[in-house]
């Protein structure tokens, strides 16, 4: 594969709070401010008030009042009517059992009967014989009619009888009566009988009746009225607070309207509740908006008020707002070598810095395992944003010391302005992204501002991440193969196998374009292992075609190197395809050996031991010690490009190259020098002692058919393709 540059990914180190707690807090404060909402969903549509029940209750128990006070006035009319057409009748029948005491005929008792008739609310009086008929009458047209009793009689005890209707003058309410009376002086006893004139009575007492009605219904309204007051009072508007404090969820008041009671409980447990409600929500609101470790707001808060100072920007005619991230360099780093405790007072060192430098009016947010935000009203300019950033990357830079370590942690700073560059929260915030990854390649401390190019080149990346994706299925990638070729029998030796795309729209895409975005979005490691396996299935079917035996070498990135499966993969491909390990070498860069040296020296070990071969490519141009060089497993060194292009120069364009061809020689190691052009160039390298040389004088890198036939050819036919190829003073990819 070819030149892949090294790719890093950044590790958080405690995060503020995980994503699930985070999720809980919002959904249970969610749930809480539902609340009232679900409680007034709660109420159906068969809810009926405590006032309408209190209501329809109290007018019911009227209205059975009423119907009492209308049965008790016709219960009075009736007695009252009864006992006063009693009262007449028993002081005419008293009347005539005088009379008759002293009456020696019928005849002496009638001047009595018509005084007694002639009496108030009295219709007539008589007296009947033995056979029932009326004898004496103070009516004469009752006179020798039959009177009927079917009561039993009392002697000179009055009674009431059935309406004798057969008598004229019989009114509405009954109103007969009969008694015995004793004649002495005439030896024995009749029957007296009296009707009281009760329409009369009756028409007295039905004004007294209504008036007693009137007073009834009145008292019962009255009564009524002044419960419903009462109930209302003590009961049902002390209830229908509770019902609308608990409706809006908790606003106003619910008190009782007197003494403390039941209702006065209630309504101070429902307040304490609600007040732990409003309590618990607010913390749930700061614990969904703090980073629990810096105490710094989080990305959530950190958008929110981007937002409102947007807001504030747009009603000020659109006064700049400057947003900054900043990017703590190889964090990762911290928390493997010194722990995650000492990342986490790292992490709060940055945020105590942060806070200290920043305006009056910034905010500042964790938003990020390593990563800070800065947001600026009323930045004046791009000028001031990138003044306050480099202030900020260098107080954080600032060494200090870290437990027993002394550390200088570097940073680096994307930067972004309303309105300039967006006009959106989410917007500002993806550009200030994009600047910051520019800034990491930069290197520590750059502070880069947003520019369009860089939203182009996002889109690019993300084009060629998506069409790589697709190429992988669809079989889009080949192998080209640059021949090693050994310096003093003009042999080749070995072949580098180096990727191509090519792109059903854009042709071949150049694998310095897409090499960085496959390491950046993960895709280099099938990339690495479908190179491997082709690599290896090539070099074999040239071995069973009876070519020379030679090497192939495959770069790997340094993501590729830090994988724990690494060896286990290269072992199962170099199964799978049946070829031995002598014949595959791995290319590795000098810088990339460097990071995480003890890891990599242990996966090359266990590569070496599989038998693979270990270059290490671009020799010179990295920082690697000479005590790490030495516990390297390395088989080659390559000398860099830019070392050999000056290597025929006279002057001092040979001095590197000796050194580094001595020095490997000194180690027991090859070396190989890559970008030979030119003759005077291979001539001079074969003068200094190098042992292979890679380059268009050699070779140009070729489909597998070409290098095929390339290789049937050698040596003779690399020197010729060699010379050619520098015709074209084209450089290797």
């Amino acid at each position: 594969m070819s030149e892949t540059g090294s790719g890093e990914g950044e590790e958080a180190g405690t995060a503020p709070a995980s994503p699930a707690s985070v999720a809980g807090a919002m959904h249970a404060l969610a749930r809480l401010r539902a609340a009232p909402a679900s409680l007034r969903k709660s109420i159906s549509n068969r809810f009926v008030s405590l006032r309408a029940k209190t209501v329809f209750l109290l007018t019911l128990i009227g209205a059975v009042l009423i119907l009492l006070s209308g049965a008790y006035t016709i219960y009075d009319f009736r007695t009252s009517l009864d006992f006063k057409a009693w009262s007449r009748a028993a002081g005419v029948g008293d009347a005539i059992a005088y009379a008759a005491r002293n009456a020696q005929t019928l005849d002496d008792i009638e001047p009595v009967i018509d005084a007694v008739a002639g009496a108030p609310d009295l219709k007539g009086a008589a007296v009947t014989g033995p056979d029932g008929l009326i004898a004496v009458s103070s009516l004469p047209s009752w006179k020798d009619k039959q009177v009927t009793i079917d009561t039993e009689l009392e002697a000179n005890r009055l009674a009431r009888i059935a309406q004798q209707t057969r008598l004229d003058g019989y009114g509405k309410y009954p109103g007969d009566y009969a008694l015995t009376v004793d004649f002495p002086r005439m030896g024995g006893s009749a029957t007296v009988f009296i009707r009281v004139d009760t329409d009369a009575l009756a028409a007295k007492s039905v004004a007294h009746a209504w008036n007693l009605m009137m007073w009834l219904v009145v008292t019962v309204i009255v009564a009524i009225l002044s419960i419903s007051l009462l109930l209302h009072r003590i009961v049902i508007a002390p209830i229908e607070g509770l019902k609308l404090f608990a409706e809006t969820g908790g606003k106003g008041k619910a008190e009782p309207a007197g003494p403390d009671d039941e209702i006065g409980v209630v309504a101070r447990v429902l307040a304490d509740s609600f007040s732990a409600k409003r309590d618990g929500e607010a913390r749930l609101v700061t614990l969904a908006a703090t980073d629990g470790l810096t105490g710094l707001g989080n990305r959530t808060h950190f958008k929110t008020q981007l937002g409102a100072d947007i807001a504030a920007g747009e009603r000020l005619d659109g006064r700049n707002v400057g947003v900054m991230i900043l990017n703590l360099d190889n964090f990762k780093d911290v928390n493997d070598t010194l722990g995650h405790d000492a990342g986490d007072r790292l992490l709060q060192r940055t945020a105590e810095i942060l806070r200290g430098c920043a305006r009056e009016g910034d905010t500042v947010a964790r938003i990020g395992g390593d990563e800070f935000g800065v947001i600026m009203p009323g930045i004046k300019n791009a000028d001031d944003a990138l003044q306050l950033a480099s202030r900020l990357v260098r107080a954080v830079g600032a060494p200090f010391r870290l437990g027993a370590q002394d550390v200088q942690q570097a940073a680096c700073v994307g930067l972004t302005l309303y309105p300039q560059d967006g006009r959106d929260a989410d917007v500002l915030i993806k550009n200030a992204d994009l600047a910051l990854s520019r800034a990491k390649l930069e290197g520590s401390g750059a502070c880069v501002l947003y520019r369009h190019e860089l939203h182009l080149r996002a889109i690019e990346r993300n084009t060629i991440e998506r069409d790589l994706r697709a190429a992988l299925t669809k079989d889009q990638l080949m192998l080209f193969y640059q021949p090693k070729v050994d310096v003093v029998t003009g042999r080749v030796v070995g072949a580098e196998a180096l990727i191509r795309w090519r792109h059903e729209d854009r042709g071949f895409v150049p694998p310095s374009l897409f090499i960085p975005v496959a390491e950046r979005s993960g895709l280099i490691v099938p990339l690495t292992k479908w190179v491997l396996d082709e690599a290896c299935r090539q070099n074999r079917a040239w071995q069973d075609e009876g070519l020379p035996k030679i090497g192939v070498a495959v770069n790997v990135s340094a993501i590729d190197l830090r994988r724990t499966d690494l060896t286990d993969t290269i072992a199962n491909t170099l199964i799978r395809r049946g070829l031995s390990p002598q014949y595959l070498e791995l290319e590795v860069t000098e810088s990339m050996v460097m990071q995480d040296v003890d890891v990599v020296i242990g996966t090359l070990r266990r590569l070496r031991s599989l038998g693979v071969g270990i270059g290490i490519d671009d020799f010179g141009t990295g920082y690697s010690s000479l005590a790490y060089l030495k516990r390297f497993p390395v088989k080659r060194l390559k000398i860099d490009r830019s070392f050999v292009h000056d290597v025929a120069d006279r002057r001092d364009g040979h001095v590197i190259p000796k050194v580094i061809i001595d020095l490997a020689h000194a180690l027991g190691v090859k070396v190989v020098a890559e970008g030979v052009e030119t003759a005077s160039q291979y001539d001079r390298l074969q003068e200094l002692g190098c042992d292979e040389v890679q380059g268009y004088f050699a070779g140009r890198p070729m489909p597998a058919a070409e290098f095929e036939v390339f290789l049937r050819n050698s040596p003779a036919g690399g020197v010729r393709a060699g010379a050619k190829s520098a015709k074209a003073g084209s450089t290797a990819a």
